[in-house]
């Protein structure tokens, strides 16, 4: 996951400590976070990428996409053409990402 690779690299370059305040959490989450034994870390390393990457994890897809995609996807019309786009549309209308600005 390209998301956690970047988390393990801000944490070696700021430290834990740093990190963990940084995100309002315990240092002992960023490490198990870093280690893959944190259980469901999605929201924490959704607000790492809001923070420092710019980039967030898609609920929906299950995928990091960009933040700039995020916000075009949940502010555009209603789509037509294709059931796929539809379905990923309304997903996006009840997303926790929805309007949240870096």
């Amino acid at each position: 996951m390209p998301l956690l690779t970047a988390f393990n690299a801000k944490r070696a370059e700021i430290g834990t400590k740093a990190l963990a305040d940084a995100l309002g959490i315990k240092d002992s989450a960023v490490r198990m976070i870093g280690t893959g034994h944190y259980p469901n870390p999605t929201a924490i390393l959704n607000q790492f990428a809001r923070q420092y990457i710019n980039v967030v994890v898609c609920p929906h897809v299950g995928r990091v996409i960009e933040r700039v995609q995020c916000n075009a996807r949940s502010s555009a019309p209603r789509p037509f053409g294709g059931l796929s786009r539809l379905i990923w549309w309304e997903a996006c209308q009840f997303c926790e990402l929805k309007d949240n600005k870096p």
